[in-house]
């Protein structure tokens, strides 16, 4: 395991416990990250929000969030990939693609990671003796839009199929998107019988199908769902459908 994996995993497992007194203090502009086709390059702006100067390091995966960062391929370059930012100060990193052949008739979705890492305490100090430190990583998705593909991404939610169905006794929520887009959920849960049940709705890629997890409920077979996803600028999209 490298050492970056070991603060990722170390960051994880203490957070579970301190987590009512730690944020992280690296802001991203942004919920996601639209890479135009034609375009030679973005940017992205991260801002230390904190009180004392942050090493922080980037860079993009293909989908699995516990890969070595050293071993990943992903066809994007980000830079700098390591950078210091003092406390109330920001960092643009400008990310490029690289060339790789990628499909022209939808979106591919790749994720861009942010790892912060705090200065090592003078443990001489008494005060700093029981400190703890945590490195926080923020994830979030980099889409790769062609410029061919039609539609509007933001009337995508709008066009998707939904049905109620049930898998291994508990009700799910089967959707299809029929666009070149991809769709994210923020939430969103069904009613029926008076009653109204969280469903697990996370994303559905491209001219696919996914299917999401009704919580605590066993046998549905009709009810109103509704959801918001979220647009290319991290708002919210109010939609509902019959089941």
């Amino acid at each position: 395991m490298s050492v970056l994996k070991k603060i990722i995993v170390t960051a994880t497992l203490l957070g579970a416990f301190f987590s009512a007194s730690s944020h992280a203090d690296i802001i991203i502009s942004g919920t996601r990250i639209i890479y135009n086709s034609d375009k030679k390059d973005v940017s992205i702006r991260l801002e230390n929000k904190g009180k004392r100067p942050l090493l922080v390091q980037n860079w993009i995966d293909l989908g699995d969030d516990n890969a070595d960062p050293g071993s990943i391929k992903a066809p994007f370059v980000s830079t700098p990939p390591v950078s210091r930012i003092e406390p109330k100060r920001g960092q643009s990193v400008k990310i490029m693609f690289t060339g790789a052949t990628l499909p022209t008739d939808r979106e591919s979705v790749f994720w861009f990671n942010v790892l912060e890492v705090p200065p090592k305490a003078d443990t001489s100090k008494e005060e700093n003796k029981n400190l703890l430190q945590l490195a926080f990583r923020t994830r979030i998705k980099l889409l790769w839009r062609p410029t061919t593909l039609t539609g509007v991404p933001a009337e995508a939610p709008k066009q998707l199929k939904w049905q109620m169905g049930s898998e291994q006794g508990h009700a799910v929520v089967r959707v299809e998107n029929p666009t070149p887009y991809y769709v994210s959920f923020n939430d969103a849960a069904v009613t029926t019988g008076g009653k109204r049940y969280i469903v697990d709705a996370t994303m559905v890629a491209p001219f696919d199908k996914a299917t999401f997890t009704v919580k605590g409920a066993q046998n549905i077979s009709s009810g109103q769902l509704e959801y918001h996803a979220i647009n290319d600028f991290g708002g919210m999209i109010a939609g509902s459908a019959s089941l």
